[in-house]
Order: structure tokens, then sequence, then C-alpha cells
């Protein structure tokens, strides 16, 4: 540990670190449809296995983020931290050589499992280094800058000069920056404060803002799989894929930094409604594109509003769990959502269309809405404000 240093500075470094790292637990988040699309087209997966795929990855990360806080938290978070790291390298450099059936879904399922471990490490550093919802918003501003960079350069530079290797190799050196950073982090780590018990004595509100991110994250990502396949639909070119996918997370940047620096002053009950409802109407808008304009536009509002939300939502959970035990389930059930939502709109998409994934994903965010209004009134989200 680096504990020669004044506490204030070891805590920027921390959390500069913690960032650095966590980006390659969350970057194939927001690459999938990049990564995986042109595997469609290689004729190595199908329209509906590309939403399962992505799905089991993504549930791997759910589940590794909901239990692993504990483990890695304590003593030696260093070689915890570097191990998970090395995984993600590793699946990632064997993903394009790996054969299809069982060896590229165990692949992407054990990289996955490592990914939401990074996010898990990087959430321990985060929320013991400052207030939960202003770190969250930071992490999401800061990691989608360099995402959407990338978003840009997979399809324009990277798919045409190294094929579908291409974006499994970037995300390999991600990971490899990501064990990199490992080496900055001299954070002293306490006993994660959240028992298996406590979650029997939450509020039913609890539950709810647990559900609403679950089904608002279920509801973006199950039409934004499928962004490459709804390009090519439409006839659109690399260009407004690549310009839609990172103007898009430049959007989402933009939302998550607002709620950095001001946002989280906002009352979190009515933003999640209204920004919600407007996040459902735009996932419906972005699956039927009738040019590059009505392709790009709804993809930046949709990208605005998800990750306004997501600190919100974990604002309105410390209002209403007095002891934040529920705080560390907030990572996995926006990746549950995520899991669940590719899982779900592949029952309904065909070769024929992909557009029902945008009708299921209108669904989800409005049932997202209306657990986030009923967990706003609840008795003990009031008692907690007034």
């Amino acid at each position: 540990m680096t504990g020669s240093l004044p506490d204030s500075v070891q805590r920027r470094i921390d959390i500069a670190a913690a960032i650095g790292y966590g980006i390659c637990g969350v970057a194939v988040l927001s690459l999938q449809p990049l990564a995986f699309g042109p595997l469609v087209e290689a004729g190595r997966l199908s329209e509906s296995n590309l939403g399962a795929i992505a799905g089991l990855e993504t549930a791997g990360l759910a589940l590794a983020s909901a239990l692993l806080p504990g483990w890695i938290s304590g003593m030696n978070i260093r070689p915890k931290l570097a191990l998970l790291a090395v995984v993600v390298l590793v699946c990632n450099l064997l993903t394009p050589y790996v054969g299809y059936s069982s060896g590229l879904w165990l692949t992407r399922l054990i990289c996955g499992f490592a990914e939401g471990g990074v996010l898990a490490g990087a959430f321990v550093v985060l929320f013991h280094s400052g207030k939960p919802d202003r770190m969250n918003a930071l992490f999401l501003a800061v990691s989608n800058t360099v995402i959407a960079f990338i978003s840009y350069m997979v399809p324009t530079v990277i798919l045409p000069e190294f094929g579908t290797s291409g974006p499994f190799s970037v995300m390999a050196g991600l990971a490899l920056l990501g064990f990199l950073a490992v080496i900055a982090i001299g954070h002293k780590s306490e006993p994660m404060p959240a028992p298996a018990s406590t979650w029997r004595s939450w509020p039913l509100a609890t539950w709810l803002v647990l559900a609403g991110i679950v089904s608002q994250n279920a509801g973006v990502v199950s039409g934004w799989v499928f962004l490459e396949s709804t390009a090519r639909a439409a006839g659109l070119g690399a260009q407004p894929l690549a310009l839609s996918a990172s103007l898009g997370i430049l959007a989402q940047v933009g939302g998550a930094l607002a709620v950095a620096l001001i946002g989280y002053r906002l009352p979190s009950g009515k933003t999640l409604v209204i920004g919600g409802t407007v996040l459902a109407l735009a996932i419906l808008w972005l699956g039927h594109p009738t040019s590059a304009v009505t392709f790009i536009l709804p993809n930046v509002v949709m990208g605005a509003c998800w990750l306004a939300m997501l600190p919100l939502s974990i604002k309105l959970v410390c209002e209403i769990e007095r002891k934040h035990h529920a705080l560390y389930l907030t990572a996995a059930a926006q990746l549950l959502g995520m899991s669940l939502g590719p899982l779900i709109s592949s029952l309904f998409v065909s070769s024929d269309t992909v557009k029902p994934a945008y009708w299921v994903g209108l669904t989800l965010a409005m049932l997202a809405v209306g657990a986030f209004a009923f967990a706003a009134i609840s008795p003990d989200r009031v008692r907690r404000i007034l």
C-alpha cells in the first residue's frame, strides 16, 4: 500500500485508478453490438443467438458483481483485482479463435464473470472514497468517454483493418491497462457492511427501486444490442452506425457528468419518473429509423437519460434504506437488467426484423417508471426526507 501519501492525495489516486480499472469491466456492455454483430455476418452467430450470448455474458457480470464484493474487500485486494483483469484479458484474446457452440459460450460466460468482479472491485474502492451516487456518476462519465471514442473507431477503423478479432483485441488491451491500474490503488479496504441476513429487514420500497433498476436497464439493452442489425435493416452504412454508437455514449457521459456536478441535488423520485418516461419513448424511436438523423438522435436522447437515471436511482436507495446495505446490489441489479433485456428480446426477433426488441424495451422501461414512482411515495422514503 502507498500509506505514506497524504490521505487526500491517496483518495484521489484511488478514485482515478479505480475508474481506470473498472473500464475493462464495463466496456463490453457498450461494445457488444459492435463486437458480436460482425460474428453474425461471418456466420458464427444467428440473430437470436446474438441476444442470447450477450445476455449470458452480462448475466455472469451481474452474478459476480453481487457475489464478489465481500471476497474482494479485505486482505490482498491488489492480487485479487489483478487476477480478475488477467482473466478478462485472456478470454478476449481467445474469443476469436474458439469454436462456435460450447467454446464461444463458455469463454464469454467466464469473461462476463471476471468482468463483474472487475466492476465490483472498482466499486469497492469508489464507494469507500466518497458519496456513492456522485462516485457512480463520475465513474459512468469518465468510463463512457473512453468507450465512446472506441465505439467510433471499431466500425470505421478496427473492423476494416483487423476483422472480427479487432474488437476483442481492443477489450483485451483495456484489461491490460486495468491490470496496470491496480498498481496505483492504495485503498485500505474495509469489510463490506452488508451481511446476507439484512435483506429480510429492507423496506418494500427498496425492492421496488432494485426492480426498477433491473427493468429500466433491461429495456435499454434489449434494443441497444440490436443496434448494428437495425442500421443494416434500414440500409444505413458504417458511418451512421459509428456516429450513433459514439454520440449515444457521449450523451451517456453528458447525462452522468451532469448528475455528478449538479444533478445529484434534483429530487430523485420526480426526476426518475419524468426522465424514465422520456427514456422509454426514445427506446421505441430508436428502433424505427427512417434516415441517419432519426437513427442517431434517439440514441443520443436515450443515452443522456439512461446514465443520468442510474446515479439518481442509487440516491433513491440511500433515501429509503437507512444502513445502505442494498447499495452494493445496485450494480448487480443494473447488470441483471442488461442480461435479461437481450434474453427477453431474443424471443421476439427474427431474421426478418428486430423491431419487436424495441417494443419490449418500451414496455420494460415503463414498468421501471411505475416501480420508481411507488418507491418515491412510500412511507419509508417520505419519513427519511422530511
